[in-house]
């Protein structure tokens, strides 16, 4: 996390927080657009027109950086969206599935720092 957060790197890791952002509103507004109970058809044409906008930042960002990192950041996703699907979307997230995404989170730490720590042995 050192090499991104250095000065010089810091707006690519800002496009990686709004990368972030972006997917996580896009995919909540495709849901509700689709709803069964009540579909707002341009609630999902919003979201979609999101997602597109984010596909677009996400390749300027793999066009900057390198993909072993940026994907590790870019894995907010995991988290945004079900405390987004909780609040928005009024959908339960039981413990156990918390648990699944701990794990998951840590699993993405422990790999970008074997990746930063192999980079550094490299330099």
């Amino acid at each position: 996390m050192e090499k991104i957060l250095k000065s010089s790197q810091l707006p690519i890791f800002l496009f990686i927080v709004l990368n972030d952002l972006l997917d996580t509103t896009a995919q909540l507004l495709m849901k509700k657009g689709l709803g069964p109970t009540d579909p707002h058809i341009l609630l999902f044409w919003v979201g979609l027109g999101l997602y597109l906008s984010n596909f677009i930042l996400w390749m300027s960002i793999l066009s900057t950086i390198d993909l072993s990192v940026a994907l590790p950041l870019a894995s907010a996703g995991y988290i945004l969206i079900p405390i987004a699907a909780i609040f928005f979307l009024h959908e339960f997230v039981p413990p156990l599935r918390w648990l699944g995404l701990v794990l998951i989170v840590l699993g993405i730490y422990f790999v970008s720092r074997s990746e930063m720590d192999s980079r550094a042995g490299m330099t």
